[in-house]
């Protein structure tokens, strides 16, 4: 589930670069996609027979911290893309497996599994190759980029351990999308930052960036996450650049180096070692 949801979430460079040819702006592109999910998951829950406002005033509280966070993560990440390059911006982002690690060590006092470790290292040795961090930028970017990994590392944790599981995913997603729609409009008004996509293709752009990498995406992801923990989803999800990058070879025929083929052996090399089952012995 994991996997296909980061498969799902490496279509949103292609969507993107379509909806922002169709004269869409940073915000309009995060708002369509969380107005168009939330719209999908709505649908979504009513085809499952699933009640959206079944929920206590504690879990709907539970879901605005978290769309605030997952809110501020594209808002970020997709900032830092006008000061530094989008390779760096992307290795800076998917720091945020690290961050999960690090974090439920120290606040949820876990294990440090050696095998997650292990992974974690080829994993990063893999997104180095693939992302290519040596393109230039400032600072500003930087802090930006690694900001939307820390926010997306800390809703990957709370998420994990936010009780949610009787909810089901698309009532979760509904609710995490309509907040975060709501968050991202409030935030355009005030910076009048919102405007209209132009054309048909902008508008397909956006909403298959709300059906197929909010919607679908984020519930696969959400059922991974409570199926196999905060870390070793973070792990799985770094399938999301490789499908990136393999849309950019067979999109905009971009080529393909010694090093992006190292970078792609690696981070399957680090996910077939993290789902191979443990020998008897727990090694």
């Amino acid at each position: 589930m994991v996997i296909a949801s980061a498969v799902l979430f490496g279509l949103m460079p292609l969507l993107t670069k379509i909806a922002y040819a169709g004269g869409c702006g940073t915000c309009t592109v995060v708002f369509g996609r969380f107005a168009f999910g939330a719209a999908a998951s709505a649908l979504a829950a009513a085809l499952g027979g699933h009640r959206l406002f079944d929920l206590s005033a504690r879990e709907l509280r539970r879901l605005l911290v978290l769309s605030a966070l997952y809110a501020a993560t594209p808002v970020l990440l997709y900032g830092s893309y006008r000061h530094i390059g989008t390779g760096l911006a992307t290795t800076l982002h998917f720091t945020y497996p690290v961050t999960v690690m690090l974090l439920d060590i120290r606040l949820f006092h876990a294990r440090a599994d050696r095998r997650f470790v292990l992974c974690l290292c080829v994993c990063a040795a893999g997104l180095l190759c693939l992302c290519g961090p040596g393109e230039g930028g400032g600072p500003r970017g930087a802090a930006l980029a690694a900001l939307s990994g820390v926010s997306y590392a800390v809703y990957i944790l709370l998420l994990g351990k936010s009780g949610l599981r009787r909810v089901p995913v698309t009532v979760i997603t509904f609710w995490l999308s309509l907040f975060s729609a709501g968050e991202i409009g409030l935030l355009s008004a005030l910076t009048g930052s919102l405007t209209v996509p132009q054309g048909p293709a902008a508008w397909a752009a956006v909403a298959g960036l709300g059906v197929l990498s909010t919607t679908l995406a984020v519930a696969l992801f959400q059922a991974g996450v409570f199926l196999c923990g905060e870390v070793k989803a973070s792990l799985l999800s770094t399938f999301e650049p490789l499908t990136g990058t393999v849309l950019g070879v067979l999109v905009f025929h971009e080529a393909v180096t010694p090093r992006s083929l190292a970078g792609a052996g690696l981070i399957l090399l680090s996910v077939v070692l993290l789902v191979r089952p443990r020998t008897q012995t727990g090694r």
